[in-house]
């Protein structure tokens, strides 16, 4: 959004002081040219209320505007109603869940006025919002069908930087470090479904994982004659989670990183799981875990249906596919060992048929540990370039205000 080559332009930010050292990764990564006025969010009005001429902004982006449409809507009714009618000013809304509502009272009013557009995080949030207008545009209720709500703007952004340094990893390798990044709370991660597949897995064969067996302990131990080194499974975000006595050397929580220590722990690691805990992160609501791991070129476990959901990740280059019937825990071990025997052999439905009698099923998951887990550089260079490039032409349709 940032055009080096742009002149007379100046790009104003009103915010609170960032936490977690965000400031340094800003000053670090050259995020702010331009620099215009650094406000706190109670000086953004008065910004607002000048003319174009007198200073006055005319294209506001609002980070999170599930929050901040609802507290700046009255003051920024006022500040349209004050300027000129050959003055106004475009609100670019950033938005993240289709089903935070509250905010949505708002969209028809700056809808009408031709004012808003939308910038999803995500293609799924794009499509889920674009049904919805198109519902409430044929609507029996004239302040929803009168507000033009299927020709409003929808744009799709992916927040991805180019994080510098990342860890040159040595080849060849294990899979022995996989993370799930996120709130620490079932309803949005499926921790309990996969702390019960490990425990499940690593009684079956610890070795396969780098560990001994119970043998009468709590915990499984770290086997140091491993030819693997033993695997680690990091859950990083926030909150609190009870771990399970058995994987106490297994799995590791870390909160409240710095984000430089937070990039440097989560590109150290092999793979991205993201456990999603039901459907809302396929239909409703972006995951924000799915650009970070691209950003710092760790490859996510993934499905197809996540790949479509995401559009910008259904690219060989990203991702490791594994097949729907395949769970994550089996779909990491199965990558670890480069053997997905013991998982088609299984009958997870004690139904008297292994599930790799499904030929779709084992053709999948006989590609995913062919095709193995590490990416290329170049590979991902290229990628994150291919997604760079099209979120330019979405900005300069922002800046040139193109439907």
């Amino acid at each position: 959004m940032d055009d080096e080559s742009a002149d007379g332009q100046a790009i104003h930010l009103f915010a609170p002081e960032f936490h977690f050292g965000l400031q340094q990764v800003i000053d670090e990564l050259n995020l702010w040219t331009h620099r215009g006025i650094r406000g706190t969010h109670e000086e953004l009005i008065q910004h607002v209320n000048k003319s174009s001429e007198g200073g006055g902004v005319d294209l506001i982006i609002f980070g999170t505007c599930e929050f901040d449409l609802n507290v700046w809507h009255s003051a920024l009714v006022d500040a349209w109603n004050r300027r000129d009618p050959s003055d106004k000013f475009k609100i670019v809304c950033v938005v993240h869940n289709v089903d935070d509502v509250s905010w949505q009272q708002h969209i028809p009013y700056w809808a009408r006025r031709n004012a808003l557009r939308l910038l999803p995080i995500a293609d799924h949030v794009a499509r889920t919002f674009r049904e919805k207008f198109a519902v409430q545009a044929e609507s029996s209720d004239p302040l929803l069908y009168t507000a033009g709500l299927d020709y409003l703007s929808i744009d799709v952004h992916i927040p991805i930087l180019g994080i510098p340094n990342l860890p040159i990893k040595p080849l060849p390798r294990s899979l022995s470090k996989a993370v799930i990044q996120g709130t620490f709370s079932e309803g949005r991660r499926n921790y309990r479904v996969i702390f019960r597949d490990l425990i499940a897995s690593l009684h079956e064969d610890p070795g396969a994982w780098g560990y001994h067996p119970l043998q009468g302990r709590k915990a499984f131990v770290p086997d140091s004659s491993s030819p693997a080194p033993p695997f680690q499974l990091l859950l990083v975000g926030s909150g609190s989670l009870e771990i399970p006595d058995e994987l106490a050397y297994i799995v590791t929580t870390h909160t409240d990183l710095p984000y430089n220590d937070f990039y440097k722990l989560i590109a150290d690691c092999d793979i991205v799981v993201p456990a999603f805990a039901d459907n809302t992160y396929f239909t409703v609501q972006a995951s924000s875990t799915i650009a970070l791991a691209t950003e710092l070129s760790v490859p996510i476990l993934v499905t197809n249906r996540t790949r479509r959901a995401y559009g910008y990740i259904d690219d060989p280059r990203a991702v490791v596919t594994r097949p729907a019937a395949m769970p994550e825990v089996q779909a990491v071990k199965a990558l670890r060992t480069g053997d997905a025997s013991t998982f088609l052999s299984s009958d997870p439905a004690d139904i008297g048929q292994p599930i790799g009698e499904l030929h779709s099923v084992t053709v999948e998951v006989e590609q995913m540990v062919r095709e193995g887990w590490i990416k290329g550089r170049k590979d991902w260079d290229e990628w994150k370039e291919d997604v760079w490039r099209r979120n330019r032409v979405v900005v300069e349709k922002i800046l040139r205000d193109i439907p």
